[in-house]
């Protein structure tokens, strides 16, 4: 069976993701909501350190070298935990902003070929060129993205550049721009567990066919 795996944001907890989590997943299939590798000074836990905290949202569009090596470090910590818990089947990856973008990024690992679906919720692009070159050469699978038109967090242009890149890589896409800020709204919830009903249907299908 399948497996989700949806990582939190910024000063977030796996434990403030998986109640999100296990609302949204399929029967059967396996969960996992790992941790942040970082502290955040503040509260919570990141998966890369800004090398200024105190930086307004607007100055963080492009991570430094620091950064980028923060998340790659982030990137091999999610390659052993999938290693671990979930070495076979399929993947869903996902997350709410910073979370989000690194279940992008999971598409440079080797796992990505057994990626069939990716979740951006209020989330940007981390490394837009890179990424870009990457759905060339990966096969086009499904996206399911969220945004809202309030964020201020994550302004809602850096949001439309994620389900753009993904769309011109040939991804079915299923969007959702919603009328609110940074964060999840209840009412959608809902819509993400029949985008993976829907996906976990498709693969049940692929394997009767073979």
């Amino acid at each position: 069976m399948p497996t989700l795996l949806m990582m939190h944001g910024m000063t977030g907890t796996a434990a403030m993701m998986r109640e999100f989590a296990e609302r949204i997943l399929p029967d059967g299939w396996t969960l996992l909501v790992p941790e942040g590798r970082y502290a955040h000074p503040r509260r919570g836990f990141s998966w890369w350190r800004y090398e200024d905290w105190s930086a307004p949202p607007s100055e963080r569009g492009h991570l430094s070298r620091m950064e980028l090596m923060d998340v790659d470090a982030s990137l091999a910590q999610l390659e052993q935990e999938v290693a671990h818990h979930a070495p076979a089947g399929p993947l869903v990856v996902g997350g709410f902003s910073m979370g989000g973008a690194m279940a992008q990024e999971m598409l440079h690992l080797p796992l990505a070929e057994r990626i069939i679906g990716v979740i951006a919720l209020g989330t940007r692009l981390v490394r837009p060129m890179e990424l870009r070159l990457r759905l060339e050469e990966v096969e086009p699978k499904h996206l399911f993205w969220m945004h809202g038109t309030r964020d201020v967090r994550v302004p809602i242009e850096d949001g439309w550049a994620v389900a753009l890149l993904f769309e011109a890589g040939g991804w079915a896409t299923e969007l959702i721009e919603h009328g609110k800020g940074h964060m999840i709204p209840t009412e959608h919830h809902e819509a993400v567990r029949e985008w993976l009903v829907a996906i976990d249907r498709e693969w049940e299908e692929r394997v009767y066919r073979r």
